[in-house]
């Protein structure tokens, strides 16, 4: 899923742009949720708090419009 590092030919040398996302809200917002439903995990149905910090790495494929190499964003969400 998009968790892992997508697998790619070798041939095939795209480049990874990494961003550090902080989610900081008041508590019992859905910061947690919404980080897990981005990164393809079952969302808990009950409320819990988060202690301390979850983090949280999500692979997302692009191909921007002005290029015609694809590039790959690794987001590490920090909750």
């Amino acid at each position: 899923g998009l968790l892992e590092r997508p697998v790619l030919p070798p041939h095939l040398v795209v480049p990874i742009v990494t961003y550090k996302l902080f989610v900081t809200g008041k508590s019992g917002v859905g910061k947690t949720a919404l980080v897990a439903s981005l990164a393809g995990t079952p969302v808990s149905p009950g409320h819990h708090e988060t202690l301390g910090i979850e983090a949280t790495a999500v692979f997302w494929p692009a191909k921007p419009q002005a290029s015609a190499r694809p590039v790959i964003f690794q987001l590490n969400f920090w909750d």
